[in-house]
């Protein structure tokens, strides 16, 4: 398996399967431009007005500069005002002179339309609104050059424009969305988080503030019992503020239920067995190193991991037969790994964002929050596997 980092953030650069579309895009306008030049120099071996020759040039070379500005050597912005600059220094140049063109800018359209929907998708608002109404123009003025263009033609130029910006507002609208649920999931690990640690902590401080109370009673010497109450106090005070702010931290929550351990994975293996769809034949190996004296919030993370993973089976390879869940111990490490032999196609790269659930995000706050690590990717044959390295704390 190649293991695959989970990011921690949405930003991020392209996968190999963004740049290949983006590749395939280039392709197309580029083979468009070709086409268009073959028609544009028939129209200017016909033409009747002495500028035909000129005209179909400037309309030729207007397409690559439009074209040219979807490629990305600039902010997306920097790049749409350009394409408006040239669209529209050709649109005015063609009315001026009088000369009407047959070939409505088939390449300047179509790049126009590209950089139309990216604006819509990934510029923000306030620079959106203006260049997008620049770049709907700047298409729907490319038929106004021919004199004998029809009316339904500008018609079905406006509903392909309008397409493509409400295509653009739609990928918006979905990235911000999908960026709300991931802050959403991640927020509510964190808030879980805190209250394991409230009452990890709340445990070691009681037990410290009993210890303190019951040696200042049998001290004789005062210096030391009154620095003995000193800690029992700042006990006290610490257990009062925990509480407190897991109040208010939990103000939303009902209420929270046990903290899951170790002792827990088998019933949940056994739960996964029976209840999911075809039977899949599910094994459990744990390490007799795995288990010996680890530290509550540690044992509490695992179940955690091993619980989502098993519930991204269920959801992701459905027609997976062997299901594998490992517990080992190496050294001054844990591995948690759950493995299935799931035969559908697997991606080559996956991330959280990527993968439509939620669940992996936050377990990759859990993991970095003790200290660990959270991958997940492809194992040779088919399947998936989430692996997690945790350090030892006993």
């Amino acid at each position: 398996m190649t293991p695959i980092t989970l990011p921690s953030a949405l930003d991020r650069p392209p996968t190999a399967r963004l740049r290949r579309r983006y590749g395939w895009l280039l392709a197309g306008l580029c083979g468009l431009w070709v086409v268009e030049g073959r028609l544009l120099s028939r129209g200017a071996a016909y033409s009747g007005h002495g500028g035909g020759h000129h005209a179909h040039l400037v309309v030729w070379c207007a397409g690559l500069l439009v074209a040219a500005c979807v490629l990305p050597w600039a902010q997306l912005a920097v790049r749409a005002v350009a394409a408006v600059v040239v669209s529209w220094s050709a649109t005015g140049y063609l009315l001026a002179v009088g000369a009407h063109v047959p070939v409505w800018g088939l390449t300047e359209s179509a790049a126009l339309l590209v950089l139309l929907a990216l604006v819509a998708w990934r510029t923000p608002v306030r620079a959106a609104v203006p260049l997008g109404i620049a770049l709907s123009a700047g298409v729907l003025a490319a038929p106004v050059r021919d004199a004998d263009a029809l009316s339904t033609t500008v018609v079905a130029y406006s509903l392909v424009v309008a397409g493509v910006a409400a295509l653009g507002l739609c990928l918006r609208y979905r990235d911000a969305e999908r960026a709300r649920a991931v802050a959403a999931a991640r927020e509510a690990e964190r808030l879980e988080l805190a209250g394991e640690l409230h009452d990890f902590v709340s445990h070691h401080v009681a037990a410290m503030t009993l210890l303190a109370k019951a040696t200042g009673s049998l001290a004789r010497d005062e210096r030391i019992a009154a620095s003995l109450r000193d800690i029992e106090e700042a006990g006290d005070e610490a257990m009062t503020t925990a509480r407190r702010l897991l109040r208010v931290l939990q103000q939303d929550e009902a209420h929270r239920e046990p903290l899951p351990g170790l002792d827990r994975i088998a019933g949940l293996v056994d739960d996964f067995s029976r209840t999911s769809p075809g039977a899949p034949r599910v094994s459990l190996y744990v390490d007799p190193r795995f288990d010996a004296g680890l530290a509550p919030e540690l044992a509490a993370s695992v179940h955690r991991i091993v619980t989502e993973a098993l519930a991204n089976v269920a959801k992701h390879s459905p027609g997976a037969s062997a299901v594998e869940v490992a517990l080992r111990g190496a050294g001054p490490r844990l591995f948690v790994s759950v493995r299935d032999n799931g035969r559908g196609p697997q991606p080559a790269r996956r991330t959280p964002e990527d993968s439509g659930g939620l669940g992996l995000v936050g377990l990759t706050e859990r993991a970095d929050a003790i200290g660990g690590s959270l991958t997940a990717g492809p194992v040779p044959g088919g399947g998936w596997e989430v692996l997690a390295v945790l350090p030892v704390r006993h």
